[in-house]
């Protein structure tokens, strides 16, 4: 079986949601085979019933735990409280950060800059006006990867599931770069799209 790091296309898919607004996805191969699980960690009764009765809490922090296929933790990803433009630090399980993915605020777009531990800049996310299309370049502008959000079915119009689908176009990426790139699917459901429902 294929492992979240060593996978091309990685499809990150939500399961359906009425009512609920607590993060999780479910991570694809190109075959369907299911390679990790991403559930957040930390929610406790509290802050359910707050984001229940706050309606939008697109600006909520959100912290998820990206498990293999096996259950064992990989990735810990933590979207911090923003009103305006998010960081979110891609981290080790124990807590060790492996870079930043933090929101650039442009016009009409959605971007973002890929950072390492010591906020150096690695690359960029950059997304066209609907939200759809993201093209990830690295520090030289080469294109290194793509993201595709996919229109929901009649079945998921309602709820709460998005679809995206990660292309890595290289598989040899150099740490931490290749890890944001896996992470970028999932970060950019995070900041853009959950919560707002």
């Amino acid at each position: 079986m294929q492992d979240l790091f060593n996978t091309a296309p990685i499809v990150v898919k939500q399961p359906k949601r009425f009512f609920v607004d607590e993060s999780e996805y479910h991570c694809y191969d190109g075959h369907g085979r299911h390679i990790a699980h991403v559930h957040e960690v930390g929610l406790d009764g509290g802050m359910q019933a707050l984001r229940l009765f706050a309606g939008n809490t697109a600006g909520f922090a959100r912290k998820v735990m990206i498990n293999d296929a096996w259950r064992r933790p990989q990735l810990y990803i933590e979207k911090s409280w923003a009103m305006f433009t998010a960081t979110t630090t891609v981290a080790y399980p124990d807590g060790r950060p492996i870079g930043y993915i933090d929101q650039d605020f442009t016009f009409f777009k959605a971007g973002f800059r890929l950072l390492d531990p010591w906020k150096r800049h690695l690359g960029t996310i950059s997304g066209n006006l609907l939200g759809f299309e993201f093209q990830i370049t690295d520090a030289y502008e080469h294109e290194i990867a793509r993201v595709d959000r996919r229109v929901p079915d009649v079945g998921e119009f309602f709820t709460a599931a998005d679809t995206y689908v990660v292309w890595p176009r290289y598989p040899a990426l150099p740490d931490p770069l290749k890890t944001l790139v896996i992470a970028s699917g999932i970060t950019i459901d995070l900041v853009l799209m959950e919560g707002k429902r």
